[in-house]
């Protein structure tokens, strides 16, 4: 657009906003950012647009410093703000930011975001209290809080939830999902088990979502040294035809932009990449860190440890590759697509 010479209007802008929101990659979004005339910098889209960047690419400062410039929030700046401090950790900043809330202004995506806040950071009495003050509860809702109690494996809270919704409703996939990724939190096989036959036998013309159940039970069965069960599900996925996704990380040095994948060759310096993971990995262990076995889901090889297959995964590759390419780092930014390993 810019080389054929037509401006783009704040639309546009909040488009490329949300594109870099999604990429996660700081330059990219810094880059973007100091080309919106100033003229659009007020307009209520792109500053929600922005708030949702900023958090997105790690600068709650910044997306704190644009919520804070609007005279008057609506009801997607709060909501936004809230959402950016629950993906960073702050879970008290948007429960604090949530009760200065206008209550006319709350909405099923603040509950949500402020729940989901609540979830990531283990503050279960604080997503209660919200929880009950809610008029009008969603599924979305529900499973969110669902999500809460499972990821602190307070299984029969939530199940009693899952029975109170189910009383009036059919049965919630979301919600069967967050108690099957609590369980594979705590490689609970039985309730594991339980939850994918439910799963199953409620919807079983849905593949995306056997995919997703079937990776978790099958990871569960292999942490817990049952590669027999967990051979058979990786069977059973592969036949649907259907590809789970890959795990990938996201980093950038200098606006060079990387993309990283688990023990793969990574052509350019894999050499100085693999001997940096190793370097951080005798000065890990020299500090008393002892690699965590129950996060590989596969046999291993031949000629393969624990040690050297978890620091094959992309989230060690993309921090070595930074330590190669800026050794005095200060700071390192990585986005990643799916759930981190827990060893990592």
């Amino acid at each position: 657009m810019k080389t054929d010479g037509i401006k783009a209007n704040f639309l546009i802008y909040v488009f490329l906003l949300n594109a870099c929101a999604n990429l996660g990659v700081l330059s990219t979004s810094q880059s973007i950012y100091e080309q919106i005339p100033k003229t659009f910098l007020d307009h209520p889209y792109v500053q929600t647009a922005l708030i949702d960047m900023w958090g997105k690419s790690s600068c709650i400062d910044k997306a704190k410093n644009t919520f804070e410039s609007i005279i008057e929030p609506d009801t997607s700046t709060y909501t936004s703000m809230i959402n950016v401090y629950g993906l960073n950790g702050m879970a008290l900043q948007a429960v604090e930011l949530f009760r200065r809330m206008p209550s006319e202004l709350v909405t099923e995506a603040t509950y949500i975001c402020v729940l989901n806040a609540c979830s990531h950071s283990g503050l279960v009495n604080e997503a209660q209290a919200i929880f009950s003050t809610i008029k009008t509860k969603t599924e979305h809702i529900y499973a969110t809080m669902v999500d809460c109690f499972s990821r602190l494996s307070l299984f029969d809270e939530a199940q009693e939830l899952v029975d109170v919704y189910e009383s009036c409703h059919s049965p919630s996939s979301s919600m069967l999902m967050a108690l099957l990724s609590g369980a594979r939190n705590r490689n609970d096989c039985f309730l594991a088990e339980k939850i994918f036959n439910r799963i199953q036998h409620n919807f079983s013309q849905d593949r995306d979502l056997f995919i997703a159940a079937s990776v978790l039970l099958g990871n569960i069965y292999a942490s817990t040294g049952d590669l027999d069960k967990a051979a058979e599900m990786k069977k059973k996925i592969s036949q649907t035809g259907v590809k789970k996704k890959v795990g990938l990380d996201r980093s950038e040095w200098s606006n060079i932009c990387k993309n990283f994948e688990r023990m793969i060759d990574l052509t350019l310096g894999s050499d100085e990449i693999y001997a940096e993971g190793e370097k951080i990995s005798r000065e890990l262990v020299s500090r008393g860190h002892q690699y965590d076995s129950s996060w590989i889901t596969r046999v291993l090889g031949e000629n393969e440890t624990t040690e050297s297959v978890l620091c094959g995964h992309s989230e060690r590759l993309a921090i070595a590759w930074n330590f190669v390419v800026n050794p005095h780092a200060s700071t390192i930014q990585i986005t990643k697509n799916l759930r981190v390993c827990g060893d990592c």
